[in-house]
């Protein structure tokens, strides 16, 4: 079984319409979350940006600057100046200096020393150990500053340190480098009370013996938590996981609160080049993080023959699926607006199909099932036209086009009803017709045979010169030329009968041909009417002809011309009384037609017969009353001749028209009245032919 138009229409809706609706909504669900996964990705990539310059800045633009103010200054140079002339550091300077006697006695006894003991009072209480506790006093963050000489001891200090000697820490010896100097940032350290803390050793140098030498090293250690504070921060405020990864240790050295450091570490280690990585690869990830180096001032570095700092890098990150949940969010949302979006214009698509397409379609079929079962007034649309199902668009045309296909389909069945009813009457008529003449032939024969048997038999019988034989002969004779004379009026009725069914099969379609010559107008209807003329005197009728003397040629079918006019006239001789007129006038009008007028005096043609008058086997209303009066009075013919009359004029180009001739308020006859376009000289038709009534 087939699918029908609606299954049809809707799996075209679904495919057209439906399809490309989910496709679109899934590429925009796909690509938001793409868009959304790039914009996390870009917005953790800013924040680690800021991030790592605010530990830039923190840790070498303040700290250093105020290491050097420090470190600098007269009272260290001062106190550094003193050291060195006490006991100048061990030669060469680029060796590390050992551990003197009195510094390994003093360092034994480091732990167990109190701030009000000597040594450690002179260290803590000179005046720029005071300067660092006022330096350290206005932080909010844990630090230690010290400085010692360029043999590593102890020379000044905000608190009591670890140890009195330390040239032998690894950033101290970073610092000193062989005398030549470094600046050196260590990577976070965990004091032993669990504190992470980040050292900056920077050495200070002094003038001896007219060079430029390490003279002392300042340190400053510093908590991790200051230094990472705007990590910390930025974490809480967009939701994420930061940690510091040092490269060159190859783990993590610092991670915020929930963060998944393994993943992230993982994560970030083998795929260094991750901003650059495709977002289709990005959607599969169960990460999204974004990165950057911490990037120290390479200006403030300058000013050191050496540096030696950490390769950091920030990671912000947070797991896909929870940074996502927005998006999932959103998507379902935007899934559910898209489905009932898709719903409702689905629903609307199937309701305006069905009222714009389907709803046509089925009243189309309906109205052409009607007609293939007969019903020809089946119409679609109404007489003005304003119909609820069809509107101006091509299924309204088509509506319009079946109306008019089904009228004019209506018309050619009543045309055929009315030639199938015309050849009925045509076989009523013909049959009628064809019979009484033949009737009336065969019994006029049958007579004559008889007399002329009987005027035989006479003759044979008596005397020659009996005068009553002679009288009978002469009587029977008299008799069989009256008949021959009626028998002759009769067949050459007959023969007209069968000469205009001739003329109407041959001339039926429009294919005829006209054999055009100039012709004498005037000429020929003088002629039609004296061919006429025993017939007027027959029946004692008055002929008048009125024809123009200047009367003008034209370009036509003589034979056909005679032939309608001819008709015409034997219709006037025909339908006229004894004693009655016939009129044939003709004269020329408007400058550019011709008009030929033939009248008769008869009863007149009845009003409702005027319409269908030059139908082909039309009659009148009264097709079996076919004589009256004396001879061919009233006998009507069998439709054909005023037929073939309009069939020949039309071809002409002209038209032939039926009047009643009505005189004091009575009919008194029938007019008709012939127009025929004039030609010019070089033969050229002028104008048409004119619709207008005739007088």
């Amino acid at each position: 079984m087939g699918l029908g138009i609606r299954r049809k229409l809707i799996g075209t809706l679904i495919l057209v319409g439906l399809f490309p609706l989910a496709m679109s909504l899934i590429v925009i669900l796909v690509g938001g979350a793409a868009m959304q996964l790039s914009r996390i990705r870009n917005s953790y990539e800013q924040v680690a940006a800021a991030c790592s310059k605010d530990i830039s800045t923190r840790l070498l633009d303040v700290e250093l600057d105020r290491l050097e103010f420090v470190g600098t200054g007269p009272q260290v140079m001062d106190l550094l100046r003193a050291r060195m002339s006490e006991a100048p550091p061990p030669l060469p300077p680029a060796t590390i200096p050992s551990r003197s006697a009195g510094a390994a006695d003093l360092d034994a006894r480091w732990d167990s020393l109190k701030e009000m003991d000597s040594p450690l009072k002179e260290i803590l209480a000179n005046p720029v150990s005071q300067r660092l506790r006022d330096l350290t006093s206005n932080d909010l963050h844990p630090r230690r500053i010290f400085v010692t000489d360029a043999k590593g001891e102890l020379v000044a200090a905000d608190v009591k340190t670890d140890d009195f000697f330390q040239a032998d820490e690894e950033w101290w010896q970073q610092a000193y480098n062989n005398g030549k100097g470094r600046l050196y940032v260590s990577s976070l350290v965990t004091e032993p009370d669990k504190t992470e803390m980040v050292e900056i050793a920077m050495p200070i140098y002094g003038v001896v013996d007219g060079k430029r030498t390490v003279i002392g090293i300042i340190k400053d250690k510093l908590a991790s938590a200051w230094l990472l504070e705007s990590l910390t921060t930025q974490a809480k405020l967009t939701g994420s996981q930061a940690q510091l990864i040092d490269l060159d240790m190859g783990k993590t050295i610092y991670a915020s609160a929930g963060a998944d450091v393994e993943m992230a570490e993982r994560f970030f280690l083998a795929h260094q080049d991750y901003p650059r990585m495709a977002i289709s690869k990005l959607l599969l990830n169960k990460i999204v993080l974004g990165s950057s180096p911490v990037e120290f001032n390479l200006k403030v570095m300058k000013r050191f023959p050496e540096v030696q700092v950490p390769r950091w890098v920030l990671v912000v990150s947070k797991p896909s699926q929870e940074a996502m949940t927005p998006v999932y969010r959103l998507a379902l949302t935007v899934a559910a607006i898209g489905v009932a979006l898709i719903l409702v214009l689905f629903i609307l698509g199937v309701a305006i199909s069905n009222r714009e397409i389907i709803m046509p379609i089925l009243r189309l079929r309906e109205a052409t099932a009607a007609v293939g079962r007969g019903e020809l007034n089946v119409r679609l649309l109404s007489a003005d036209s304003s119909d609820a199902t069809f509107r101006k668009d091509e299924l309204g045309d088509l509506a319009r086009d079946f109306d008019e296909m089904t009228r004019q389909l209506q018309k050619n069945v009543n045309q055929l009803a009315r030639s199938n009813e015309a050849k009925r009457r045509f076989m009523e008529l013909a049959g009628h017709e064809l019979r009484t003449p033949v009737t009336y032939l065969l019994g006029v024969c049958q007579l004559a045979q008889k007399q002329i048997q009987q005027l035989s038999g006479a003759a044979t019988d008596g005397a020659p010169e009996d005068a009553a034989t002679v009288a009978l002969a002469a009587k029977n004779a008299a008799a069989t030329q009256a008949a021959m004379v009626k028998i002759a009026a009769k067949t050459q009725r007959l023969s007209r009968i069968i000469d205009n069914l001739l003329k109407l099969v041959n001339n039926d379609q429009f294919t005829t041909k006209l054999n055009k010559e100039p012709v004498d107008m005037r000429a020929l209807l003088l002629q039609v009417t004296s061919d006429h003329r025993p017939f007027i005197q027959e029946r004692k009728q008055q002929l008048t002809v009125e024809v123009a003397e200047n009367l003008p040629s034209i370009e036509a079918d003589r034979d056909k011309l005679e032939d309608a006019l001819t008709n015409l006239v034997s219709n006037a001789i025909r339908f006229s009384p004894d004693g009655g007129t016939v009129r044939v006038a003709a004269h020329e009008v408007t400058g550019d037609m011709l008009e030929i007028l033939v009248e008769d005096s008869g009863p007149g043609i009845p009003a409702q017969d005027l319409a269908n008058l030059f139908e082909p086997f039309y009659t009148g209303s009264d097709i079996l009353q076919h004589h009256s009066g004396t001879f061919e009075f009233g006998s009507k013919g069998i439709g054909l001749g005023l037929a073939i009359v309009r069939r020949f004029i039309e071809l002409h180009g002209g038209i032939v028209r039926a009047h009643a001739i009505v005189r004091e308020g009575k009919t008194a006859g029938t007019q008709f009245q012939i127009l025929l376009p004039l030609a010019k000289e070089d033969g050229e038709v002028v104008g048409t032919a004119v619709v207008g009534s005739g007088t």
